[in-house]
């Protein structure tokens, strides 16, 4: 009885916790969420010493109903779990021993539904396939406070999804990619570290719209930190992340209308900024430090860059009034762009992750 009362203390703590302090952004972004109800239901008890607890997640998953809450208490569960249709919430007891280890080419954690939380754990996945995967036509989705590693995907959002929240997870050594989301909208992603990976830190593919990147530490990436294209993908906000170290630090492919707000972009081995058929978009207070080539774009056209931080901008290398007043020259094919009010000093921005 004891350790059901603590275990509902947690489950308490941890909902009132991720709702009350992480979805709200430094940078004036609304993003556009339901609110999740605390479950109402049973708590299903997975491990620990309680008469009648399951020895699986997954039996427990079989057994509950929506609303309800499954507990998993330390240990290491070697399965793969799926929500299936059900509306509940999986907790750990502590994130960084209540670990999941994957044991088949399946999704390690398969979302199968609207309305599930996921909270509290470690979950190693297989080289090649997705750690945790959302299902299509699932929104309201929050997965938070977990080490999520060693997979080929860290977290695949599948088409059609919509209002997932990715927060305050750290998503490492995958093969490929970190995050990735499939004509997904209304997502947030916000104070994750992001380290690592074989691909991409965060993926936006086909068309991904209306969605919001906040607060990330996206770091030693073997290609882009943030990659968004497809088909179009336009209304994604990516502001407050530090972008460090990773081969391009931001890049658009058949991107519009999105917006690229007061990040710390540096030491890219390639472009911090890189645009490809990408139009409209607004780039705007960011800090790019000591990139290979700090922007550049390709047969794109009416984006704007204005108040960045450019570590080698002329004025810094001539000090003459005269060059004080010269704009910030951007690259790109067969034209340029300017930045007219480049900032002399950096900003500073901080991330959560």
């Amino acid at each position: 009885m004891k350790n059901e009362l603590i275990a509902r203390s947690l489950v308490f703590g941890m909902v009132v916790l991720f709702f009350g302090a992480s979805v709200t952004s430094a940078y004036n972004v609304e993003p556009s969420l339901s609110a999740q109800p605390m479950n109402r239901g049973n708590i299903l008890y997975v491990g620990g010493s309680g008469p009648g607890n399951y020895t699986t997640i997954q039996a427990a998953i079989n057994n509950a109903t929506n609303g309800d809450t499954v507990f998993v208490y330390n240990n290491t569960y070697n399965e793969n779990i799926d929500t299936k249709l059900k509306k509940i919430s999986l907790m750990g007891e502590e994130r960084d021993i209540t670990i999941i280890q994957g044991q088949t080419t399946a999704p390690v954690i398969r979302i199968g539904s609207s309305d599930v939380t996921i909270a509290g754990f470690t979950v190693i996945g297989t080289p090649t396939e997705v750690v945790i995967q959302v299902a299509s036509l699932s929104d309201n989705v929050f997965i938070f406070n977990n080490v999520i590693k060693d997979g080929g995907y860290g977290i695949s959002l599948l088409p059609t999804t919509s209002k997932v929240t990715i927060s305050d997870n750290t998503i490492i050594n995958h093969a490929f990619i970190g995050i990735q989301l499939q004509t997904s909208s209304y997502d947030v992603i916000s104070g994750n570290r992001i380290e690592n990976n074989g691909g991409q830190g965060i993926e936006l593919s086909l068309s991904s719209n209306h969605n919001s990147i906040l607060n990330n530490s996206i770091i030693n990436n073997a290609k882009e930190a943030i990659l968004v294209g497809g088909i179009t993908s336009t209304e994604n906000t990516i502001a407050g992340n530090n972008i460090s170290h990773n081969q391009i630090g931001i890049r658009f492919t058949s991107a519009g209308s999105n917006t690229i707000r007061s990040n710390n972009i540096q030491g890219s081995t390639m472009e911090g900024v890189l645009l490809q058929s990408s139009n409209e978009n607004a780039i705007e207070k960011n800090n790019f430090i000591q990139n290979k080539r700090q922007a550049a774009f390709k047969l794109s056209s009416r984006n704007t860059w204005d108040a960045n931080y450019w570590s080698n901008w002329i004025g810094f290398k001539l000090t003459q009034p005269l060059f004080q007043k010269f704009p910030k020259v951007i690259g790109g094919l067969l034209r340029i762009n300017f930045d007219w009010h480049p900032a002399k000093l950096p900003y500073n921005i901080s991330t959560f992750a």
